[in-house]
């Protein structure tokens, strides 16, 4: 284990909540398991800290999961990991750092701080405080390959997250776009459209909001339903073809960019020579 990971791992034996882990019991091929995944986290509330974590991980792959407050990202990672370390809550501003969560020992998973959601809890600290971490980790985090970009499906794009995500994306940073809570849309008894119908037009306008031509997936974390153990897994299978694409940001934006052709039907040009 990393030293960074150690020492907080040692401060939380003496009372700390610095980091938390759990053990494994099984040992596979796969980056995330279905059950026993061994994680430590690393909590990264300043540049210093978050620069050492960076350092001590960096022969490993990173990717990071952004998203407003109260999207479900917190959730999601939850779902993803089948663990409870993630700070999921109905209150905004629940991740206040950059955590790092040491995977398995084979990936690091970055949580980032929520962007303030409707109603602007958490404004002034995201402007002064969170985004100028986020974006040092973006820009400074070699191994950094992808961003997924919870957004509750329901929700409306506001001005704030379309500056972020162009922000991010000129920073050459990969965004793939998981829109969240998808399970939500057939508990709207007003809205007498077919489910499949509001998903599809709902998703067309946040894309144009957004201008995004790249890839979406849409979440539940209702593990009951059948479609959310089939979105875990499809999110699982590309994570790994994103950790295993050779080449970084530029090899995993040309991937991304495919399969997005694909599933709107079109074939893209292979790269210049």
């Amino acid at each position: 284990m990393p030293l960074l990971f150690a020492i907080s791992l040692s401060r939380r034996r003496c009372g700390s909540a610095v980091c938390e882990i759990s053990s494994s019991k099984t040992d596979t091929d796969f980056l995330v398991r279905n059950e026993h995944n061994h994680v430590a986290l690393l909590r990264c509330p300043s540049l210093a800290v978050l620069r050492q974590g960076m350092a001590e991980t960096s022969a490993l792959p990173h990717l990071c999961v952004a998203g407003e407050s109260n999207a479900g990202k917190s959730s999601m990672i939850n779902h993803l990991l089948r663990k409870n370390l993630a700070k999921a809550s109905s209150v905004a501003g629940k991740t206040r750092s950059v955590d790092l969560m040491l995977v398995n020992q084979k990936l690091v998973l970055a949580d980032l701080p929520g962007l303030p959601s409707r109603d602007h809890q958490v404004e002034k600290i995201w402007a002064s405080t969170w985004e100028p971490l986020v974006m040092a980790y973006i820009r400074e985090c070699k191994s950094l390959r992808a961003m997924l970009y919870a957004h509750d499906i329901r929700w409306k794009v506001s001005p704030l997250v379309r500056s972020f995500l162009r922000t991010v994306q000129e920073a050459g940073l990969p965004v793939v776009l998981v829109l969240t809570k998808d399970d939500k849309l057939a508990l709207d008894e007003k809205d007498r459209l077919p489910v499949h119908e509001r998903r599809r037009r709902l998703t067309d306008s946040i894309r144009r909001s957004l201008d995004f031509g790249g890839l979406h997936m849409h979440y539940s974390c209702e593990s009951s339903l059948p479609e959310s153990r089939r979105a875990r897994r499809s999110l699982l299978r590309l994570i790994e073809d994103l950790v295993d694409e050779e080449g970084g940001r530029e090899a995993c934006m040309r991937m991304l960019d495919e399969r997005a052709a694909k599933k709107r039907g079109r074939a893209v040009a292979p790269p210049a020579q």
